[in-house]
């Protein structure tokens, strides 16, 4: 063999304040990610300028490994507790978080590879543009809690709007899985492997899969009880099913992207929601709660029966006077009903622009995925099962009905506030010996029918024999305020007060027309339940049916060959010098994968490189294997060149490699 004598010059050195574990150098830009033993993980320049460093998710959480999406713009980061975080270059944003079982031990990210002659045609595209709204990016200042940390553009969440070709997210886990995502956020495979000829899994090492997505390799730990030594091998494992379906299997993820971003602008819509509904009560319930409860001790009737009389017949009790004239005051009453009815404007707006159109645009693409579900040829072969796209096309349909009666109790609710506010405002002029203006001393009786539903809706009930026992009072431990009617669908639990929908001609059509009820056209009215209960339902639906794929792909995989290749004794705890490194890449033109490791069984000065066929019609051929000794990296001028590269003996050509 010839040798080539070359020297290594270092150029730079660079220091840490705290020990590296794991680097990671982008495939496209000047970064270098590295991770660290507090859990961190920082990433560089390579001019050593820190860019942004990402914080340990929680205590004693460590990095165990990391991948580059192929355009470099995206970092994966595996954690020990399991979860996987996908962070945006540009300012460390978390776009894509999930979790599997156990502690992730490898990661790889790779971009499937396309024929020359393929063009852009070949994927089918989505239109979705065409059809849907723009989503509004969320104002901040809807909700006063919130602190800035909302999505600005919404349409591009995840980031993939750039993706032409597919890519593949792969892990593996100390449960003895290995889990496949496309583009980092669509589980399409999960692959279990299992113990064979007495050797129990200890740990997956690395993983590769080929470019064109036929030939997956693993590179694998394992042990037997009886004694104490490590055995690794090269188990290839043949993808066909993710290799033949391919085009279908990306046009699923950019769909579960798309959802997933909506989702996640789902949640913050109704998180601001929730604030300003708090925003609404905390005063008004402060200020009621403790009126009611002195109605409570002194046991002279409720607060509903106050207000009621002195709606009818225009005298207040003393104690309600004393409230309206110390406790409520004028002032405060302003201020409180301004406060409220720029509460109620924040949550109108949320509902009519962003809410219904989050609501439909899920809709839409779920029934996108519903057709695709009955092409079973190119969809239903993959998992995605008819019946369960169906379910979730009516859970979110009900969602955009439950959306718009929500918009119909809101417009309601902020007329009878008004009436209510307006009519208490003159009746604190009045006992103030103030004359009220005239255009509010008016009364319509459509202005008293409002006044009259917002003490029905607002203020708690009872029948007249509990009214009459003061003991009953006095145990009831319920405020004589009562949550108003739009706070209600913001909880996770059922409507406490339902609306009244009988009367509505299309409900009573329904009712009375049995052949509808399993109509997969309709959409089931959902009278008792609120809007977070189905959003967690339609959550829970999308997911049941969106995971389906990543079983059925996995279970098609099957194992074409399992290679030795070392062993050497157990260490319970391989430090950073002794544990095996090694690293795979797949090389398209070839049609090969190359497996590159390193050992201290066997020398220092050797690494090892395999090299397996991809193609599935050469499946049969055996790997082939070479041994390369390294010198002296400093001192190559120093030393004889036949001594600086290359085996010493034919036979260091080799390494110990067998099938099983």
């Amino acid at each position: 063999m010839t040798s080539v004598q070359t020297t290594y010059k270092q150029v730079e050195e660079k220091h840490v304040s705290v020990e590296v574990e794991e680097m990671l150098w982008s495939p496209k830009f000047d970064l270098v990610a590295v991770s660290n033993v507090q859990g961190e993980v920082v990433l560089h320049r390579l001019s050593w300028q820190k860019v942004w460093v990402k914080s340990s998710p929680s205590e004693n959480v460590k990095v165990k490994a990391m991948a580059w999406r192929s355009d470099g713009k995206v970092l994966a980061v595996g954690y020990s507790n399991g979860h996987v975080n996908l962070c945006y270059i540009e300012n460390a944003e978390i776009l894509h978080t999930f979790e599997v079982k156990g502690e992730i031990t490898c990661m790889e990210w790779i971009a499937e590879m396309c024929p020359e002659n393929m063009n852009n045609t070949s994927y089918p595209e989505d239109s979705n543009e065409t059809y849907l709204a723009h989503l509004q990016p969320l104002n901040k200042s809807y909700g006063t809690l919130s602190k800035g940390n909302i999505e600005e553009v919404v349409e591009d969440g995840k980031k993939l709007k750039d993706q032409e070709e597919l890519n593949l997210l792969l892990l593996g886990n100390s449960q003895k899985e290995i889990h496949v995502y496309a583009y980092g956020i669509f589980p399409v495979a999960n692959i279990t492997i299992t113990d064979h000829d007495g050797l129990e899994l200890k740990k997956m090492c690395s993983v590769m899969l080929s470019h064109d997505l036929s030939c997956l390799v693993v590179f694998l730990e394992m042990s037997k009880e009886e004694n104490q030594v490590l055995e690794f091998h090269i188990v290839k494992l043949q993808t066909a099913l993710l290799a033949s379906r391919y085009k279908e299997l990306r046009l699923l993820a950019l769909k579960y992207g798309h959802i997933s971003t909506l989702l996640g602008y789902l949640n913050s819509t109704i998180q601001q929601m929730s604030e300003a509904w708090e925003d609404i009560l905390m005063e008004m319930d402060s200020k009621l709660r403790k009126f009611a409860e002195e109605k409570k001790r002194s046991g002279a009737g409720t607060v509903s029966n106050d207000f009621l009389e002195l709606l009818l017949f225009g005298t207040p009790s003393t104690e309600l006077q004393a409230f309206l004239l110390h406790e409520l005051t004028n002032k405060s009453l302003k201020k409180l009903g301004h406060s409220i009815e720029t509460s109620y404007s924040n949550i109108q707006k949320l509902v009519v622009k962003h809410l219904q159109s989050v609501a439909q645009a899920i809709l839409y693409h779920l029934s996108d995925l519903n057709g695709m579900s009955m092409w079973y040829e190119k969809f239903g072969v993959l998992g995605l099962d008819l019946s369960r796209m169906q379910e979730a096309v009516m859970v979110a349909g009900s969602f955009v009905l439950k959306t718009s009666e929500l918009q119909q109790v809101i417009d309601g609710s902020i007329k009878n506030f008004k009436a209510f506010f307006r009519w208490l405002y003159v009746v604190i002029l009045r006992l103030s010996d103030e004359k009220p203006p005239p255009e509010l001393s008016k009364m319509t009786q459509h202005d008293i029918n409002f006044v009259a539903e917002f003490l029905k809706d607002n203020f708690t009930h009872f029948s007249a024999q509990e009214e009459d026992s003061i003991d009953f009072l006095h145990k009831d431990k319920k405020p004589g305020f009562k949550m108003e009617k739009v706070g209600q669908y913001l909880k996770k639990e059922d409507l406490s007060y339902p609306p009244e929908l009988s009367g509505n001609p299309w409900i009573q059509y329904l009712q009375g027309s049995s052949h509808v009820n399993d109509s997969t056209v309709l959409y089931p009215t959902e009278k008792n339940k609120s809007l977070v209960q189905l959003q967690e339902k339609l959550e829970e639906v999308i997911n049941k049916g969106l995971m389906k794929p990543s079983i059925t792909v996995g279970k098609s995989v099957k194992v074409v060959s399992s290679l030795y290749l070392f062993s050497e004794r157990d260490k319970s705890a391989h430090s950073f010098v002794d544990a095996p490194r090694i690293t795979q890449l797949s090389i398209r033109e070839q049609n090969k994968i190359y497996t590159v490791f390193t050992t201290k069984c066997l020398s220092r000065e050797k690494f090892f490189i395999i090299r397996q066929q991809t193609d599935p019609s050469r499946f049969g051929e055996p790997a082939e294997a070479i041994s390369v000794i390294v010198g002296d990296l400093g001192h190559l001028g120093s030393k004889d060149p036949n001594d600086s590269m290359g085996p010493e003996d034919p036979n260091d050509s080799k390494i110990p490699i067998g099938g099983r």
